[in-house]
């Protein structure tokens, strides 16, 4: 069974097929992840020319978009299904592999050094399991990307890079839950969620 997709950012959502229910035995998955960076492309695209041959694969360069991938949930059958994540558009290249993924543990934040990444699901002929369902976001290269603003809040802060704080407060109807301030980690995570703005009433009851 042949599955997968080419997408592009900004963001987006990747689930493996039929997911949250099992997915097929004999899969062959393959999605590649392009930044929308205008500038970034028609230097790949140069690139494609300059080489004389199709390839995917870009070289990485510094001040550009690149591909922040989160899981939310993982569940492979360990040793046999294989969800290999790998830098770049060249599938397959085993010198661009960043992960290969199997079992129940949900993975580490994954981030690429090129404004592409490539992920590869390969099942078995037996028993399958409930698969994975993750979120990619293009980020600036050295930077953990916009969390978004909560509805009724707003946000201080308009940087995102390494080392940038972001402080959060709500209207005063409403009452902050989660983390007021927020830091940009050098493994490009914030140091914590987005809050949410709760209606003091609500609160109250």
């Amino acid at each position: 069974i042949t599955c997968g997709s080419n997408l592009r950012g900004p963001s987006g959502i990747i689930t493996s097929p039929n997911y949250p229910v099992q997915y097929e035995n004999n899969a062959h998955c393959v999605w590649v992840i392009t930044t929308t960076d205008p500038e970034k492309v028609s230097f790949f695209l140069e690139m494609i020319h300059f080489q004389g041959e199709l390839t995917l694969f870009l070289p990485f360069c510094s001040n550009q978009q690149i591909i922040k991938l989160r899981f939310e949930e993982f569940d492979l059958e360990r040793g046999y299904d294989t969800l290999t994540v790998g830098d770049g558009g060249k599938v397959g290249d085993t010198r661009t592999v960043l992960y290969a993924l199997t079992g129940s543990s949900v993975p580490d934040l994954v981030v690429s050094m090129s404004n592409q990444m490539w992920l590869h699901l390969q099942s078995d002929e037996t028993i399958g399991s409930l698969g994975f369902k993750a979120l990619y976001q293009e980020i600036e290269k050295g930077s953990c990307g916009d969390p978004g603003i909560p509805v009724y809040g707003k946000r201080r802060g308009t940087s995102f890079l390494h080392g940038d704080t972001l402080t959060f407060e709500c209207q005063s109807a409403f009452e902050l839950v989660g983390e007021r301030t927020i830091t940009c980690q050098q493994n490009n995570q914030w140091s914590g969620n987005k809050p949410n703005c709760v209606c003091k009433n609500d609160l109250k009851s």
